[in-house]
C-alpha cells in the first residue's frame, strides 16, 4: 500500500504538463479583458474594482424622437452643404426655380415643424411655426419689417403659407441665421409652441443655426408673388444628396472651394461689421445734431430771458425815479 501511494505521488510529464497548464489557467483568470479604444486590454482583477460603475445618463439610443433630430439635423448639413456649393458654381444669383434652394427651403420648414405642439381652434386642430417666427420681431425689432411684408403680401391665406414667406425673405436679406438664434436663444418663449423634445428647443437646433451662417455668401432673388405658398407639398429629394464616386469632388477642389467659402464669408462680416459702424457713428451724429439744436434753443430762450429782466429793469428804474421825482415836489409844496 506504501509503495503504490509512493508511486502514486510520485511526479510523472504528464503531471507535470497538467500541473503547468492549471498554474497559467489559474494566471490568465487573474486578468480581465477590456476594449480601450479600439484595443482588446488584459487588465489585472487586483487593479480593478469588481463594482460595476454606474452608466453615465445618456439619452436612449433608439428614442425615435432623438433619431429624428439627428436625421434632420444631417439633411440640414447636406442640404446647406449643396446649397452653397452649387451657388458658387454657378456664379449667379439663385431664384425660385433653383432645385436645391426649393429643397432647402423644404428641408428647413420639416425642422421648423418637428415636435410643434398642437393648439385648438374653432376651426379644429392647427399646427404651424408661424406663431414661433412672429417671436423675431418681439426680440429683434428691424425684424418688423419681414413680418409687415409677409402680412402685406396677397394670396396667403394660412399661417403656414406666411411661415415659407418668410423664410425666403429672411434668407434674401441674409439675417435667417441670426433670426433663428434670437428664438433659439430664448427657449422660455419657445415652449409655448414646441415640445421640450423639439429639434428648435434641443442642441441640433442650434447647430442648423450655425449652419445658416454660410448661406450669407449667396445671392437669392425670390419673387413670391403669384406663388402659392399655401398649398406646396414639401417633399424631401433624397436623391439629390446621393453621389456617385465620379461625381465626388477631388480634395484640391474641395479645398478651392473652402477657401473661397471663407474669403466670401470674411468680406460679408467685414462688410457687416463696416455698416454696423456707421450707423453707430450716425445714430452719434444724429444725437448730437440734436443737442446742439437743443442747445441752441435752450441759449435763444435765455436771451430773451435776459432782454426781458433787463426790460424790467428800465422800467422799475424809470418807475423809482418818477416817484421820487413826485415825493420831492410833495415837500416843496408842503413846506
Amino acid at each position: 500500500m506504501a509503495e503504490l501511494m509512493a508511486q502514486t505521488d510520485a511526479p510523472t510529464p504528464t503531471t507535470d504538463k497538467i500541473t503547468q497548464a492549471a498554474r497559467e489557467t489559474i494566471y490568465l483568470c487573474n486578468f480581465r479583458v477590456s476594449v480601450d479604444g479600439e484595443w482588446l486590454c488584459l487588465r489585472e482583477l487586483n487593479d480593478i474594482s469588481l463594482t460595476p460603475d454606474p452608466e453615465p445618463a445618456h439619452e436612449d439610443p433608439k428614442d425615435p424622437i432623438a433619431i429624428e433630430r439627428l436625421n434632420l439635423m444631417n439633411m440640414a448639413k447636406l442640404s446647406i452643404k449643396g446649397l452653397i456649393e452649387s451657388a458658387l458654381n454657378l456664379g449667379r444669383t439663385l431664384d425660385s426655380d433653383y432645385a436645391p434652394l426649393q429643397q432647402f427651403f423644404v428641408v428647413m420648414e420639416h425642422c421648423l415643424k418637428h415636435g410643434l405642439k398642437t393648439k385648438k381652434t374653432f376651426l379644429g386642430q392647427n399646427k404651424s411655426f408661424w406663431g414661433a417666427l412672429e417671436l423675431v420681431e418681439k426680440l429683434t425689432p428691424e425684424a418688423g419689417e419681414i413680418t409687415a411684408s409677409v402680412k402685406d403680401l396677397p394670396g396667403l391665406k394660412t399661417p403656414l403659407g406666411r411661415g415659407r414667406a418668410w423664410l425666403r425673405l429672411a434668407l434674401m436679406q441674409k439675417k435667417l441665421s441670426d433670426y433663428m438664434k434670437t428664438i433659439i436663444n430664448r427657449k422660455d418663449l419657445l415652449s409655448e409652441f414646441y415640445e421640450s423634445n423639439a429639434l428648435m428647443m434641443e442642441e441640433e437646433g442650434a447647430v442648423i443655426a450655425g449652419l445658416l451662417v454660410g448661406l450669407n455668401v449667396i445671392d437669392a432673388n425670390l419673387c413670391m408673388k403669384g406663388e402659392d405658398l399655401d398649398s406646396q407639398v414639401g417633399v424631401i429629394d433624397f436623391s439629390m444628396y446621393l453621389k456617385d464616386g465620379q461625381s465626388s469632388k477631388t480634395a484640391e477642389g474641395d479645398g478651392q472651394i473652402t477657401a473661397i467659402l471663407d474669403q466670401k464669408n470674411y468680406v460679408e462680416e467685414l462688410n457687416r461689421h463696416l455698416s454696423a459702424s456707421v450707423n453707430n457713428l450716425q445714430a452719434k451724429v444724429d444725437a448730437m445734431e440734436k443737442s446742439n439744436t437743443k442747445l441752441t434753443e435752450e441759449l435763444a430762450v435765455a436771451n430773451n430771458r435776459i432782454i426781458t429782466l433787463q426790460e424790467d429793469v428800465e422800467r422799475v428804474k424809470e418807475e423809482s425815479s418818477y416817484q421820487l421825482e413826485s415825493s420831492r415836489k410833495v415837500k416843496r409844496t408842503t413846506t
